[in-house]
């Protein structure tokens, strides 16, 4: 086996493709809320995404977009707020009222949720504002609550992956992008990352057998709908994220 797939239970192999719920079940309840998150293992998800940014003040918080205004009651840029300003906000009620309440985790909130129960892909926004060293702030986390074999960190920039790779070797990595890259498994290479995360449009069999050639595995999102997931289920990638993971599990269960 080689080294890149030897790294990291996060991607380890499967005889059928591993179901990621993308964060965690936003078709059922707010996503990157710990309300979302158990909704996903009560499922029975075994493999979670989430998004992590950072404070004014230094706390690393689960949210995807660099502004609160479209899943929260507030207005601005998740980092010019303070945590306890942040804390204040309610991440839940323009989803339905029953979630009334619910605030913006803490990456620490979350692990302590998945630790030994899901593996967890933890995506590091990076842009457009600039987080300066939240990759070491990411790994100190990984390494204080024991999940170095339950996680697979991945970005967009993939300078902060080659970062994330440079900081911690044994941590497993992986590249997103979307779009048809000259050479994915170079790209790969280039940022010292295991796994490929790529959208699902741009997934071809071709591309999957070069990326297993080079010990890379190659996960597709966004899995919606059941043409998105025969074509990934084809080209033969190790993963599939997914808005609906009951769905997803559904479809996977009658291959």
């Amino acid at each position: 086996m080689s080294r890149n797939a030897a790294r990291g239970q996060g991607i380890r192999g499967h005889d059928a493709p591993q179901a990621t719920a993308h964060r965690g079940a936003p078709r059922y309840a707010p996503e990157n809320t710990l309300a979302s998150f158990r909704v996903a293992l009560d499922d029975g998800a075994r493999s979670i995404e989430c998004d992590v940014q950072r404070t004014q003040d230094g706390h690393l918080v689960v949210i995807h977009d660099q502004t609160v205004d479209r899943t929260t009651d507030g207005h601005g840029r998740v980092g010019a707020f303070a945590l306890d300003e942040l804390r204040r906000l309610d991440a839940g009620r323009w989803f339905g009222p029953a979630f009334a309440g619910e605030r913006i985790p803490l990456l620490d909130e979350v692990m302590s949720l998945l630790r030994g129960r899901a593996t967890l892909r933890l995506e590091i926004k990076n842009a457009p504002t600039i987080y300066d060293g939240i990759e070491k702030q990411v790994l100190e986390a990984i390494h204080r609550h024991g999940m170095d074999d339950e996680v697979l960190v991945t970005s967009f920039d993939h300078e902060c992956v080659r970062r994330v790779r440079t900081l911690s070797p044994e941590i497993a990595t992986g590249i997103i992008f979307t779009g048809r890259l000259i050479d994915p498994p170079g790209a790969a290479r280039a940022a010292g990352a295991d796994a490929l995360c790529m959208n699902c449009a741009y997934v071809t069999a071709d591309l999957v057998a070069a990326a297993h050639r080079e010990g890379l595995r190659v996960f597709a999102w966004p899995v919606d709908d059941e043409d998105r997931f025969r074509h990934c289920l084809a080209a033969g990638v190790d993963g599939m994220t997914s808005n609906d993971y009951r769905l997803l599990s559904r479809w996977l269960a009658r291959t």
